[in-house]
C-alpha cells in the first residue's frame, strides 16, 4: 500500500493531512509512522512521477518530499507543483539527506515552504507541519 496512485474511490480528497514522496520505502514508512504518532493523518507514494496526479486528485495539506528521487527529482517536481495553477499553493516540505547548503537554498527559492536535513527532531517536523496545516507564510526554517 502506498507505493501507487489508488483508485479514486479509496483517497478523497481530504481524507490524509501529509503526502510524502520518498522513493525510499522504509524511509517513507518510518516518516508516516512518525507523522502518524503524533495524529497527523498521511500517506506516501514511492514513484514521484505520479506525484502531481496524487497531489490534484487528493488535496493534501502539506507534502513533504525527498531531493534525490529517480526518475523525477525533488527540484524538478517542486518547479512542477509551482507552475501547475490548480496545486501551486500546495505546502511542501523538503527532506533531504543531502547535506548541501546549495539544495536549501534553491528548494526555498524555487518556492519549499521549508527544508529539513536529514535526519531530523521529530517535533521540529510535526511543529512545522502543523504550521504549514494552519497559516500562509512561508517558514525557511532548517536544522
Amino acid at each position: 500500500m502506498g507505493t501507487t496512485v489508488k483508485n479514486r474511490e479509496e483517497t478523497l480528497q481530504g481524507q490524509y493531512d501529509v503526502l510524502i514522496i520518498e522513493d525510499n520505502l522504509q524511509q517513507a514508512q518510518i516518516t508516516k509512522r512518525l507523522l502518524e504518532a503524533y495524529g497527523l493523518r498521511s500517506q506516501y507514494i514511492t514513484d514521484s512521477t505520479e506525484a502531481l496526479q496524487k497531489i490534484e486528485l487528493d488535496r493534501p495539506a502539506v507534502v513533504i518530499m525527498d531531493l534525490l528521487m529517480p526518475k523525477l527529482d525533488g527540484l524538478r517536481l517542486l518547479r512542477a507543483i509551482r507552475s501547475t495553477a490548480a496545486i501551486s499553493q500546495t505546502k511542501i516540505i523538503i527532506y533531504s539527506g543531502k547535506n548541501y547548503e546549495s539544495d536549501r537554498r534553491k528548494a526555498l527559492e524555487l518556492g519549499a515552504d521549508a527544508f529539513f536535513f536529514k535526519p531530523t527532531r521529530a517535533t521540529t517536523m510535526v511543529d512545522t507541519v502543523k504550521k504549514l496545516m494552519g497559516g500562509n507564510e512561508r517558514n525557511s526554517n532548517s536544522n
